[in-house]
């Protein structure tokens, strides 16, 4: 089995997220207005809905921008995943595990946590989007490298294999 070679790729900021959130809470509003007109709903029931509504929203804008990953640096060893703030900085390098959330060709977003020193997933899962226009160049290697399994993984499968 053969592994992806290394490539580093740039996480920039997901600049349609903030109006992503701000699409969704006027959806939802248009929701309970239309839910208001057609019911006629008022009292506690309608001002209920709202404080609900305007309670997620605030959370929402609070929660989301603080589960993203942002300005720095993926990178696939051939091995394994690391995260690095920015290239510049004196931090190590930070062992992750990603996971694919959604494939949209030229896009990709990914689920990331991070790994101890044992290899066991710790920390909260965050969300990085990749865009193929940040480096169309290593696009293609990087999505191989996003879809080859470690070669920890590989390994212990193959051994699986040759022991049926």
């Amino acid at each position: 089995m053969h592994n992806a070679p290394p490539v580093v790729y740039p996480v920039g900021r997901f600049t349609l997220g903030r109006i992503l959130l701000v699409l969704i809470c006027g959806l939802s509003a248009l929701g309970i207005f239309s839910w208001q007109s057609l019911t006629l709903a008022a009292g506690p029931h309608l001002w209920g809905a709202w404080l609900l509504w305007g309670g997620c929203g605030l959370c929402a804008a609070l929660w989301v921008p603080k589960q993203s990953l942002c300005d720095g640096h993926l990178f696939w060893s051939g091995e394994a995943w690391f995260w690095q703030h920015d290239t510049s900085s004196a931090e190590p390098s930070q062992a992750v595990r990603i996971s694919v959330g959604l494939d949209a060709g030229q896009g990709l977003l990914l689920w990331v946590q991070p790994l101890d020193e044992l290899g066991i997933a710790r920390g909260r899962m965050v969300s990085a989007w990749m865009e193929a226009e940040a480096m169309p160049s290593k696009w293609h290697g990087f999505r191989c490298a996003v879809y080859s399994r470690p070669k920890t993984a590989a390994l212990s499968g193959s051994v699986v294999r040759e022991s049926l």
